[in-house]
């Protein structure tokens, strides 16, 4: 089995320590037996081949350790083996050289077997303590050939394999254990890992705003939904970026839950709904749900409209006909030469309201139809380039496009986008006619503070809206104009509804008169259209 790289960085470490081991204990052995006394145990029957064997251990033990600590690939089980092997060979010919009844350095064996069982494989490590096994008693023999011991030793030296054995086992034992532990653990992360990042790519695709706001109001983490809801940049982690004063007030009360945000620059009410994640503690972090109720209240009203539109779509095309005969009728009147001056003018102002009415009856026919989107992914500024070469008033008007979102796509039916960019575009022009007769619009196309949306701008010259009556130009038959119907932008209003656009009225920066759009994520198609 080749060895994870886990295994191999917990072998290198094991190593090392091991390595550091064997200076030491060849050091202090080599040490202790230049310095010792008449009396000393250490080579007191063979001190020229102790002190040989301990000089050889020591360098031995040095080049291991400098090759353990600047070797960056794996170590192969024949160099272990061979380490292993020195260790077993040079301990036992010292405890040989230090009549082994007394000396006691067999013993220091059971920390090779133990580093050969963290290191090596079960044959091996076994082999190791096989070695030192043979090693030791093998020494007691020859001990006990030069009557050097007693015979006895030998019942020592058994139970020192048997303890190299049961060494050699239990830890063995144990590595594998923590090994398959490390294991379990390391699929386990993984697993909570690929958890994690499934249930961020959700949070990011949900159209709910998601905020972890922590007690002194700065945001842990939030979805690009609420980026857009907020109209804040969006951070993957951000670091000083604080929630709204609303939120944070919201927040600070203990009594309630939820409540109604109103934000000054998209025009959108969110219903903000609180929770802290931990109940137990005062500084516990909240967890904060933002829906934007503008669009709920939107579906409400217009199913509140809905059989009132199908009343208003019969009636419609019941007037239809009778004004088209009068229509009719009056043009062939004022065609007739015997009218007067004063009877033409009255047949023109026949013939003008007539077509005013048309106008109406064609609009509350669209609506009542209720055609579902059919949304398409497509280049926006593209598809702009291409209706405003094809706009059939461009000649009125000067049109500036100005593309700061280049290979950005939307999700929207393109035939209803350019009917409401043809009505927005049309009242532009009627209300940003200059004294050159000639209007002047700007397209501008850029991306959401944070968010993988598009905002397109659409920008007029006309002296704009009147403060009192932003909130009232989407409502039907609302109008400032004695000639207009008042359903143009109702209708845009309600197309961009059913493509998910949310579009408002605001003022530029430089106090400009502006229509803003705000697309959907492109993934996140239309609600509308899955129904």
């Amino acid at each position: 089995m080749i060895p994870s790289s886990q295994d191999r960085l917990q072998q290198r470490a094991v190593l090392r320590i091991y390595a550091t081991y064997r200076l030491l204990l060849a050091s202090i052995l080599l040490i202790s037996f230049v310095l010792a006394t008449k009396s000393s145990i250490l080579g007191s029957t063979e001190p020229r081949l102790f002190s040989l064997t301990a000089t050889a251990y020591l360098v031995f033990a040095l080049l291991n350790l400098v090759r353990h600590y600047t070797q960056r690939e794996h170590c192969n089980e024949t160099q272990l083996f061979f380490e292993f092997f020195i260790d077993v060979g040079c301990v036992m010919l010292m405890s040989y050289c230090s009549a082994s009844s007394e000396s006691g350095l067999s013993l220091l064996l059971v920390v090779t077997v133990s580093a050969a069982s963290m290191t090596m494989p079960a044959q091996l490590c076994l082999s190791i303590a096989s070695l030192a096994s043979i090693a030791a008693i093998a020494e007691v023999a020859a001990n006990t050939l030069n009557q050097r011991v007693e015979t006895q030793r030998f019942v020592v030296a058994g139970l020192v394999g048997v303890a190299y054995f049961t060494t050699a086992i239990v830890i063995r034992y144990l590595s594998a254990r923590i090994a398959k532990t490390e294991q379990l653990a390391d699929i386990r992360g993984s697993d909570i890992e690929t958890l994690s990042q499934i249930n961020k790519r959700i949070v990011q695709r949900m159209q709910t705003g998601i905020v972890v706001m922590q007690p002194d109001g700065r945001i842990r983490l939030f979805n690009a939904a609420a980026a857009e809801l907020l109209d804040i940049p969006y951070q993957e982690s951000p670091t000083d970026l604080y929630a709204p004063l609303p939120l944070r007030e919201l927040g600070d009360d203990q009594q309630r839950t939820s409540k109604i945000v109103s934000l000054k620059k998209n025009k959108a009410d969110i219903q903000a709904n609180i929770t802290r994640l931990d109940l137990g503690e005062e500084d516990s972090e909240y967890l904060i749900y933002l829906e934007n109720i503008s669009k709920i209240s939107q579906r409400a009203q217009n199913m509140k409209l809905a059989s009132l539109g199908r009343f208003s779509a019969s009636i419609a095309h019941e007037i239809r006909n009778p004004l088209s005969a009068i229509s009719h009728a009056a043009q062939l009147l004022s065609e007739s030469p015997e009218l007067g001056s004063a009877d033409k003018r009255f047949a023109s102002i026949i013939l003008n309201q007539a077509a005013r009415m048309n106008g109406i009856i064609k609009n509350i026919l669209e609506l009542s139809r209720g055609t579902l989107p059919k949304p398409q992914r497509f280049l926006l500024g593209t598809w702009l380039e291409e209706f405003i070469a094809d706009w059939k008033g461009a000649e009125a008007c000067k049109i500036e496009l100005i593309n700061e979102a280049q290979g950005c796509e939307v999700n929207v039916d393109p035939s209803q986008l350019r009917q409401v960019i043809a009505n927005i575009t049309e009242n532009g022009v009627r209300h940003g006619t200059g004294a050159d007769s000639r209007a002047e619009l700007k397209f501008h196309i850029h991306a959401a503070p944070g968010a993988e949306t598009i905002i397109l701008d659409l920008i007029d010259s006309g002296p704009g809206i009147a403060a009192e009556d932003e909130d009232k130009i989407f409502e039907p038959f609302f109008t400032t104009k004695t000639t207009g119907n008042g359903l143009g932008l109702y209708l845009s209003r309600e197309l961009c509804l059913a493509n998910q656009i949310h579009i408002f009225y605001r003022r530029t920066d430089s106090g400009e008169s502006c229509f803003r759009l705000q697309f959907p994520h492109p993934d996140r198609g239309s609600l509308l259209s899955e129904t």
